[in-house]
């Protein structure tokens, strides 16, 4: 589990406060959608998660363990981000290296690492893509492969950055698909998405950011009945 603790973060203290005590917790196994306007909070709230940025005020634990001072290359053991432009994130001249970049800098080799970048590949369906250029494929294979890098490093939480942007309604199924495959694997994954048929079908949880604050956290089915309540 994360757990987000009283949470501030200032980019600048004459601008003020970025988030302001935010507190929540991510369990294993959930499909999350952080939602909320342009300028509300919801990066800097993942950019924390992930170790891009660092609390000003507050705790971040894992499985117990303060983890506040971590940055992003540490937390990668158990958090992996993939990008709005997942093509950013990736240089390796191959999929199969891109993928297996992560585990080797973790110190797997020979057969282990195999068998770990293998595995990524049959659980995101590209094996087939494992001597191509990652830079050249579809926003939706860059995903994967994207999502595969993380699964290589044992990955327990995954952040999503606007997933189904330029995807048609085939990939945006393909997507959803694998994010329930990887739900039942015990991954949890946190989606920022503005896209609200991704909400209804698939998400378990919904976060709303506004004005710095998470001003909603719970089912879907919750959220709309307060939106749409009378008065």
């Amino acid at each position: 589990m994360i757990s987000i603790q009283d949470v501030s973060y200032f980019y600048n203290r004459s601008k003020g406060e970025q988030i302001k005590k935010i507190s929540m917790e991510i369990d294993k196994g959930e499909i999350i959608l952080l939602c909320g306007k342009s300028g509300s909070g919801k990066t800097t709230v993942t950019r924390l998660l992930t170790g891009l940025e660092k609390p000003t005020e507050g705790r971040i634990i894992y499985d117990g363990k303060n983890v506040t001072d971590e940055g992003a290359a540490k937390r990668s053991r158990f958090i992996g981000y993939v990008f709005q432009q997942p093509e950013r994130q990736m240089f390796m001249p191959t999929v199969r290296e891109e993928i297996g970049f992560g585990p080797y800098q973790q110190g797997k080799r020979g057969g282990e690492l195999d068998e770990l970048v293998d595995r990524a590949m049959a659980d995101t369906d590209i094996s087939e893509l494992a001597d191509a250029y990652p830079r050249t494929l579809s926003r939706g294979d860059q995903q994967r492969v994207a999502i595969a890098s993380g699964l290589a490093m044992n990955t327990e939480y995954l952040v999503l950055d606007e997933p189904t942007s330029g995807q048609d309604g085939r990939e945006k199924k393909k997507l959803m698909s694998l994010m329930d495959q990887l739900k039942a694997k015990g991954i949890t994954i946190l989606l920022v998405t503005h896209d609200m048929d991704v909400v209804a079908k698939n998400c378990t949880r919904v976060i709303v950011v506004a004005n710095k604050e998470i001003v909603f956290d719970g089912v879907p089915s919750d959220l709309f009945s307060e939106e749409n309540r009378p008065g």
